[in-house]
């Protein structure tokens, strides 16, 4: 899936979401990442379900309006607990297949949005 407007060309672009890879401001990353305002993070959890609260400390600091979970080729929910974390902390979150969750980061950023997302690459 090839991403092309864009209407404000600071801060962090996807630029295209394929099997495999997720090409953000021209960088290609074939592993899971954390997309925050600046700045890529790798991330070493091998699936959704290895994600815990401290992974979302940094974010609950600096309170984006949403974070978004791409989680692969398939949706799979976070864990109820995490969600409640970051309610509570006043930050919205959703978990959709990473495609859906790109799509979404794009329009979201081009409205001004302070949005994070944390992507797993598509497998299939």
């Amino acid at each position: 899936m090839q991403m092309y407007e864009t209407l404000n060309s600071q801060g962090m672009w996807l630029d295209q979401v394929e099997a495999g890879g997720i090409s953000i401001n021209g960088q290609l990353y074939n592993q899971p990442v954390c997309i925050t305002n600046n700045e890529v993070i790798p991330l070493h959890q091998a699936s959704i379900a290895e994600l815990n609260s401290a992974d979302f400390h940094a974010a609950i600091r600096h309170k984006p309006e949403i974070i978004l979970i791409g989680t692969g080729s398939q949706h799979v929910f976070i864990h109820p607990r995490l969600t409640v974390e970051l309610i509570n902390h006043g930050i919205g979150v959703e978990s959709m297949n990473t495609e859906a969750a790109c799509r979404t980061y794009m329009v979201l950023k081009g409205e001004g949005r302070d949005v994070w997302a944390w992507l797993w690459p598509i497998t299939d």
